[in-house]
C-alpha cells in the first residue's frame, strides 16, 4: 500500500478531516442515539439531558459520536416546542396529531442539521434521516420525512 493512500484506495488527504469534524458513522451512530432518547423524552416524559444520559450508559458511543450527540443537544435543548412548530407549519396533508413520535424525533434532528451544521449537506441529511426512518419506523414514513426535511431545506438553505 502507498504510504499516501489510506487502507480503501482514497488518498490520504481525501480521507483527512478538519479537527473536531466527525466522519459519517459515527454522526449517524449519534442521530441514532439521539432519536431514542427524544423518543423516551416525548413519551416517557424522561428529561431530555436525563434520556441521552441514558441512551450514553447503555450504548457507550465512540468519543466522535458522543461529541456530534453533545454538539445537538445544545441546540435541541429547550428548542423542541420550537422545532415542533417549524414541523408543524411544513405539514399540508397530515395533521400535526398524526406524525408519530419517532418520525417527529427524526424531523427534529434533521432541522437542527439543517439549522445549525452547514458543513452537512442537505442530501445527506435527508438521506440519513430517511436512514433513520427505515431503522425504527419502516419504509412508510420515509417519503414523508424526506419531503419536510426537504422544504425546510430550501428554505433555510435556499437552493443548497
Amino acid at each position: 500500500m502507498c504510504p499516501e493512500r489510506a487502507g480503501d484506495g482514497r488518498s490520504a488527504r481525501a480521507t483527512a478531516r478538519r479537527p473536531g469534524q466527525v466522519n459519517s458513522a459515527r454522526r449517524r451512530k449519534a442521530r441514532e442515539l439521539l432519536v431514542q432518547a427524544l423518543y423516551a423524552h416525548r413519551v416517557g416524559g424522561v428529561a431530555l439531558s436525563d434520556a441521552i444520559v441514558d441512551q450514553v450508559e447503555r450504548r457507550r458511543p465512540h468519543a466522535e459520536s458522543l461529541q456530534y450527540v453533545r454538539e445537538l443537544q445544545e441546540f435541541l435543548d429547550g428548542q423542541l416546542a420550537r422545532l415542533d412548530g417549524l414541523i408543524d407549519e411544513k405539514l399540508e396533508t397530515r395533521s400535526p396529531e398524526r406524525v408519530g413520535q419517532v418520525e417527529r424525533a427524526i424531523l427534529q434532528i434533521g432541522i437542527v442539521e439543517l439549522l445549525h451544521r452547514p458543513d452537512v449537506p442537505i442530501g445527506v441529511i435527508i438521506d440519513e434521516s430517511a436512514h433513520l426512518v427505515r431503522t425504527f419506523t419502516g419504509e412508510g414514513s420515509v417519503g414523508f420525512v424526506h419531503a419536510l426535511l426537504d422544504k425546510v431545506g430550501q428554505d433555510v438553505r435556499g437552493d443548497g
